[in-house]
């Protein structure tokens, strides 16, 4: 021994350290009684008691220390002795008074928390001496394997009462930082779905638990008996935060992509902690040996992840600074802590490195995880301009080729049309009359059905504009009427109109979407009616605003629509069934162009349909009342085609338009067509010849219709000439190509395939 710590009236302590006063031995796996150990019967040897706190690193041994205490003050002393570690299994205090009688106290985590003499997280005991009382302390203390210390510390009943609230201050905003991390950056995971977050969270969850547990929380708040997940919730929580450690800094560092042998070395490494836990669950045994085992696999990761950012920085790789730094702070304090657990350094106490230590970790990990998620913001932000930047782009490119689509198809339509229209003219046969009339009708549904589909581009893109011309609409239905009344004949219905419109009555508005309207839904009506009627009513009564209110009602006896089916008519790509797109055919997009038309106008649109009995439509469209104008004089005439001795030039590449222009315009009377094939020859044609108007397609080579259109107008075929009449004629129906030549300066404007009639009014307007 090495002597005995004395009280002193003028010298009792708040707090001090017994150690130099203790002396301890190593009893091994050995049971002895504190008899043996009293009497001398069991050969111990006992030596000074080293270090601050004296560290006996990772043991499953059985220890005996002893030390004595004597009272030499006039007044009775209490005291508490904090005599091991939280976890420490099993410690009893022997105090034998100078009777040799004595009085065991009992602690440890291998006891059931309400069993402990202090009801307290710590390996303490109550100590009591009457003035003068001298007495010997014998201590036992057994362990299973984990790290021991015994800071043999006397403390006064006040200096106990300020540890404790000190203790509860800093543990609280330790361990709740740590809760604050843990709950903040799971929400991260659950919002960005990065699986870094859930290993980050994890990780941090796993080290506050075992804090929690090696400083006893856990036993006095969790699990206050001596269970198996009591006494194994340290070397638990440590595997568990080593592995999740491990996964979170193989995706910061990205080790899979920069390193494959530190990767599979992290494999390796888990595969080792994944042993050791199944050892410790299976194989009790091994128990003593997990602990040193998992201390030197978590120093292997932390060598692994030193590599790997040692690496990253010789190849001059961004590493996060917060990071690095965090990981720093870990590496140092962490191989200090397991020197200290080894008993390799004994200059300091556990606490003094770990929690601070882990506190600014934990903090600097945090930054670098904040960090990447502005990384993360950052690089969204830059991929979601790149998506709307492909997006624009996909956009032109749908713009153009939907643009093109038409032109290709409206171009041989064209040729169609203007040929079909010739046979007519030049035959009185029933027979070929009647084959040209399916034609027509052939024609004006495809064409039906192009306007669809670029209505349908403009509608996604919300780029539908209205026209607003004076216009008949007594005129525009007729020729409804007409295309579709030799459909409906042909299917063997019963075709009805009726109108009240006066034919004389002028609107303003768009006509060719009036049209557009009407058609599509005459269309459905007679592909969906297979036997008895259609029928088409129109009325217009003028409202209180002086404008027209124009009702189209169109009813059939058709297959009708089931009530579950009617409220998603109008949707995208919609039918009745799905089968009815084979059996009928059609893209499903009629009735939702029609609505949104409808509604550009201000307009309604209702459907009443009972299924296997039929529909009814009907629409209702405001129109503006044409103001009255000075009658317009027409100086050519109104009953043929006539233009008076007038020069029109043609400009159009495509050799079927050309002749089809040629046969609609050979029978003009007193009229002169030349062609021009592109822009630049067109340029030519007017400075050399007196050209009274141009009609001028778009899409050409060498030239097109937009530069040449240009060019004309800023004189470059000739100051005289930089006023000629442009009519544009074109397969492109896009608005924005309309628009686009109207502001290049063309008077007009026209749709392929030419509509004769339509084109000679645009002329002869043109030229009077």
């Amino acid at each position: 021994m090495n002597g005995q710590f004395v009280f002193r009236a003028n010298k009792l302590p708040e707090q001090t350290s017994i150690i130099k006063y203790s002396s301890i031995a190593d009893a091994g796996n050995r049971e002895l009684s504190i008899k043996d150990v009293v009497g001398n019967q069991s050969d111990l040897l006992f030596r000074p008691v080293k270090g601050l706190t004296g560290n006996l690193g990772f043991t499953d041994h059985t220890y005996w220390l002893k030390f004595d205490l004597h009272n030499a003050s006039d007044l009775p002393v209490y005291y508490y002795l904090e005599t091991a570690e939280p976890v420490t299994d099993n410690v009893r205090l022997y105090l034998l008074g100078q009777d040799n009688k004595y009085k065991v106290q009992e602690s440890g985590d291998n006891l059931s928390f309400d069993k402990r003499i202090v009801d307290f997280r710590k390996t303490v005991f109550k100590l009591q001496l009457h003035p003068g009382e001298k007495k010997q302390a014998v201590m036992e203390v057994r362990n299973d394997g984990e790290k021991n210390n015994l800071p043999l510390t006397l403390i006064s009943q006040e200096r106990f009462l300020e540890i404790v609230y000190h203790d509860q201050l800093m543990m609280g905003v330790f361990y709740g930082i740590l809760l604050i991390i843990t709950i903040t950056y799971l929400f991260f995971y659950f919002a960005i779905n990065e699986r870094i977050f859930l290993f980050y969270t994890l990780y941090v969850a796993f080290v506050a638990l075992c804090q929690f547990a090696l400083d006893g929380f856990f036993h006095q708040y969790i699990d206050r008996s001596n269970s198996w997940v009591n006494l194994h919730a340290v070397i638990i929580s440590a595997i568990g935060g080593a592995y999740f450690f491990g996964k979170y800094s193989e995706l910061v560092l990205n080790v899979k992509k920069n390193d494959r042998k530190i990767y599979i070395a992290f494999k390796f490494l888990y595969i080792l902690l994944g042993v050791t836990l199944a050892l410790i669950v299976f194989v009790p045994a091994f128990l003593p040996y997990s602990y040193p085992a998992v201390n030197v696999l978590t120093l292997i990761g932390m060598l692994l992840i030193a590599i790997a950012i040692i690496t990253l920085i010789i190849r001059k790789q961004g590493v996060d600074l917060f990071y690095t730094t965090g990981i720093a702070i870990l590496f140092i304090c962490f191989t200090l802590a397991i020197m200290m657990n080894f008993g390799l350094i004994t200059a300091f106490t556990i606490d003094n490195i770990t929690k601070p230590a882990i506190g600014l970790e934990v903090i600097m990990l945090s930054l670098s995880m904040a960090n990447r998620i502005r990384l993360l913001k950052s690089k969204k932000e830059e991929l979601q301009a790149l998506a709307l930047k492909k997006s624009e782009e996909m956009n032109e490119v749908k713009s153009y080729f939907l643009s093109n689509m038409s032109h290709e198809l409206r171009t041989p339509l064209n040729a169609i049309l203007g040929l079909t229209s010739a046979m007519e003219r030049e035959t009185a046969n029933s027979g070929i009359l009647a084959n040209c009339a399916e034609i027509n009708n052939a024609a004006f549904n495809l064409i039906s059905s192009v306007n669809d589909i670029m209505d349908f581009s403009m509608i996604e893109k919300g780029e539908i504009r209205l026209e607003k011309v004076k216009f008949s609409p007594f005129e525009i239905l007729e020729k409804v009427k007409l295309n579709h009344q030799g459909q409906a004949l042909i299917k063997g219905l019963e075709f009805n109109y009726s109108t009240n419109l006066p034919p004389a009555l002028q609107v303003l508005g768009d006509p060719a979407r009036l049209q557009q309207m009407v058609n599509n839904i005459l269309s459905n009506a007679i592909k969906f009616t297979s036997s008895g009627s259609v029928s088409i009513k129109v009325e217009g009564q003028q409202n209180s605003a002086g404008e027209l209110d124009l009702l189209v009602s169109i009813s059939d006896t058709g297959i009708g629509i089931s009530p579950e089916k009617l409220s998603s008519v109008f949707e995208m790509f919609s039918q009745v069934d799905i089968s009815n797109k084979r059996k009928y055919g059609g893209f499903g997009i009629g009735l939702c162009v029609v609505n949104a038309l409808v509604t550009l106008h201000g307009g309604k649109i209702e459907l009443i349909s009972r299924q296997h009995e039929g529909t009814s439509c009907s629409l209702a469209i405001p129109y503006e009342l044409a103001p009255a104008e000075v009658k317009f004089i027409n100086k050519f005439p109104s009953d043929s085609y006539d233009l008076m001795g007038k020069h029109v030039l043609v400009v159009e590449d495509n050799p079927m338009n050309q002749m089809v222009m040629k046969m609609m315009m050979k029978k003009w009377l007193n009229t002169t067509v030349s062609f021009s094939d592109n822009g630049a020859a067109s340029l030519e044609a007017l400075k050399n010849n007196p050209i009274d108007l141009v009609l001028m397609d778009l899409q050409m080579p060498v030239m097109d219709g937009y530069e040449a259109t240009e060019a004309i107008r800023k004189g470059k075929a000739g100051l005289e000439n930089d006023s000629v009449p442009i009519i544009v004629l074109t397969a492109d129906v896009m608005e924005t190509t309309r628009t686009r030549i109207m502001e290049l300066g063309a008077d007009d404007f026209m749709t392929k395939p030419v509509d004769q009639k339509l084109l000679y009014q645009k002329i002869t307007a043109l030229l009077s």
